[in-house]
């Protein structure tokens, strides 16, 4: 049926119309794409697609940012890895120093001027590990491997110095070992008559050399026959030797007269800082009555002062050992922040608290105030043996059940120096279990630890009174004289993991862990510090006399042939340790570069495969956009001829 003669409707206008609107949609669709070069400008275009490309957009941010970490890690590792090569440069500087002192042409003079070079370069080692940073950050202090942090730094310090764990910890100082100390047995006076009391007295002519060893290092103190014992002391004490040197004034109960005798105390606590004195080839410790040596030392059985008519025996030996310090370790862990129980350990001993129950690592014992790995993976338990008797034994189920738990892995715990020397004022009235009641406030004085060994009572800190108790929890009984302890020393340590993590990935959980090692002069066993305020017994007259030594180091030592030899291998070890740690950084940074090749493929292919899904073809748009094209054209066209066919219903008027 022909529709020729209708005009109310141009149903070929309508037809024409709609296609005419197609094509146009279709052309803005081709200009769009053209001209932003995607096929997918919106999720109509394609909603799948765009939700893929999306997602694929997030990789690509995430790849292309990644690359960016990886490559600034590797600025921060070269950045520690260049300081390293100094450090190195040093460590060499001073081995050559060591060989050059361990020939013997060299007089203690000589050797004194290359110990002040061997110290001044162990201040920049330490001077380099602290000012080493990246943005801010400091790389080899040990601030990049973890923090170790106690709320009472006069207990206890500690530091970081390998891959330490996530945990919290109760540590008590059980028992504050005590210093070897070495009283003279000759009295310091005029035994020649000409009115002066000097090194003429006791046989010495001339220049000596005086050799002073603790802890195996060795340092000559040179003196003159002109020198009283306070030139002695002043330039013992002046010397960096590890030890405090003073004066013990000693009533002679025969001839009334106060005598003077020389004292040396180590500045370390343990038998691992036990004085002797070398080789002494001048006679010059010999000739002031020093003796020393190690635990069965014949001079530790002497009383260095014996007076026959006086009322009570001395009370000071020739040379005295230094003791043990030991600490037992509590596992304060929240569980609920990261799991820290030693695995396989299921009848420690547990303290009962109201919100959770901590468990004890074990008792750890040092033969100085320092623990160190070597130290702090080893548990000891205390087996009572009848009376007051006990001994101290390996515990091998509680040792291996914590050497798998990782735990006190990485640190090294300090106790602070002062508790061993300064406890004085803090003790009052003690009685040892098995003893007299006598008051034994002065045991300080007589190279007793601080805090003995054995049941201890009336003890007083400010306005506190302390009870007998078990702070440390390792021993049950609490029968009188059956080895319990009690401290007033505990301290909580928390430690937490500082390794530095690089994302190296798009993804959660894509990272590196990198572990800058702790290259201070102590982690390389270049030193040992002093830590505390440095208040030392001169061994036996309390606070030796007001003297405060502040941050004491004592450096290994070249003074002597054998002690040069000694630090040969003390710095060979070093070099180790800074090789070691430059060759974990030399094998991050190529794992880094590799990432960064990686990732950089990865990014690559990413963004090929995010294109192909959503950007457009050029070559078939522009088809589809010249089809488009001439179809508007085309249709302009038909939908004026449309809108032309009524017109032609004019022809039947006529």
């Amino acid at each position: 049926m022909s529709n020729f003669g209708i005009i109310n409707h141009n149903v070929s206008a309508v037809n024409a119309y709609r296609t005419l609107s197609q094509t146009n949609r279709g052309l803005n669709k081709n200009l769009e794409r053209l001209s932003s070069g995607l096929r997918i400008n919106r999720a109509a275009d394609d909603a799948a697609g765009l939700a893929v490309s999306e997602k694929m957009r997030g990789q690509i941010n995430g790849l292309d940012q990644a690359v960016r970490n990886a490559e600034d890690g590797i600025s921060m590792i070269q950045t520690a890895e260049g300081v390293m090569d100094t450090t190195h440069s040093i460590l060499q500087r001073m081995r050559k120093l060591a060989v050059q002192s361990a020939n013997d042409n060299y007089t203690t003079y000589d050797r004194q001027r290359l110990q002040k070079e061997m110290d001044e370069l162990i201040d920049e080692v330490d001077r380099i590990a602290d000012y080493t940073e990246f943005n801010t950050k400091k790389l080899l202090n040990g601030n990049a491997l973890g923090h170790a942090n106690t709320l009472d730094k006069k207990v206890l310090t500690a530091d970081a110095v390998g891959v330490v764990a996530n945990a919290d910890y109760s540590i008590t100082v059980v028992q504050a070992g005590n210093a070897s100390n070495v009283h003279g047995s000759t009295v310091f006076q005029d035994n020649n008559g000409d009115g002066l009391a000097d090194l003429r007295d006791l046989g010495i002519s001339g220049n000596v050399e005086l050799q002073v060893q603790v802890d195996g290092q060795t340092r000559a103190v040179e003196l003159n026959e002109l020198d009283n014992i306070n030139d002695v002391v002043r330039k013992i004490n002046g010397s960096g030797l590890g030890v405090q040197a003073g004066i013990h004034q000693y009533a002679n109960q025969t001839t009334g007269t106060t005598q003077d005798y020389l004292t040396l105390t180590s500045r370390h606590s343990g038998s691992r800082f036990n004085i002797s004195f070398a080789d002494d080839p001048d006679g010059a410790a010999i000739a002031m009555g020093l003796f020393g040596g190690v635990d069965n030392s014949v001079d530790s059985a002497f009383k260095a002062v014996v007076d026959p008519t006086a009322g009570n025996a001395p009370q000071w030996n020739r040379f005295t050992t230094g003791s043990n310090t030991i600490i037992s370790v509590v596992n304060i862990t929240d569980q609920r922040l990261f799991p820290t129980i030693p695995p396989g350990v299921s009848a420690e001993s547990i303290v009962n608290s109201d919100i959770q129950k901590y468990r004890v690592l074990g008792r750890f014992v040092s033969n100085s105030d320092i623990f160190t790995e070597k130290e702090l993976s080893t548990v000891y338990q205390q087996i009572n043996i009848g009376n007051d008797a006990y001994s101290v034994q390996i515990d091998q189920a509680r040792t291996a059940a914590l050497r798998d738990s990782g735990l006190l892995k990485g640190l090294r715990l300090n106790v602070d120096e002062d508790i061993d020397f300064g406890m004085e004022d803090i003790m009052e009235a003690r009685t040892f279990a098995g003893g007299a009641n006598a008051n034994t406030s002065l045991i300080a004085n007589r190279h007793g630890a601080a805090i003995p060994m054995g049941v201890v009572g009336g003890l007083h800190r400010g306005a506190n009174d302390f009870t007998i108790g078990q702070l440390d929890s390792l021993y049950t009984s609490n029968a009188v004289g059956r080895g319990q302890v009690t401290s007033l020393l505990s301290v909580r340590l928390s430690v937490r993991d500082a390794r530095q993590v690089y994302h190296i990935g798009a993804n959660e959980g894509q990272t590196m862990t990198v572990d800058y090692a702790n290259l201070g002069a102590e982690a390389l066993g270049l030193t040992v510090s002093l830590r505390g305020g440095g208040n030392n017994h001169d061994g036996v007259d309390g606070l030796d006399n007001g003297t405060i030594t502040n941050k004491l180091k004592q450096n290994i030592s070249i003074q002597t042939q054998k002690s040069a030899e000694s630090a040969i291998t003390t710095v060979n070890n070093a070099l180790n340790i800074v090789s070691e740690a430059r060759s974990r950084l030399g094998a991050f940074q190529n794992s880094l570069e590799k990432s960064v090749d990686y990732l950089n493929i990865a990014y690559e292919n990413q963004v090929a495969s995010e294109s192909r899904i959503r950007d457009v073809d050029m070559a078939k748009e522009m088809s589809d956009f010249t089809r488009n094209q001439i179809l508007s054209q085309s249709g302009t066209s038909m939908l004026a001829q449309a809108n032309q066919k009524p017109q032609s219903v004019l022809s039947l008027l006529r």
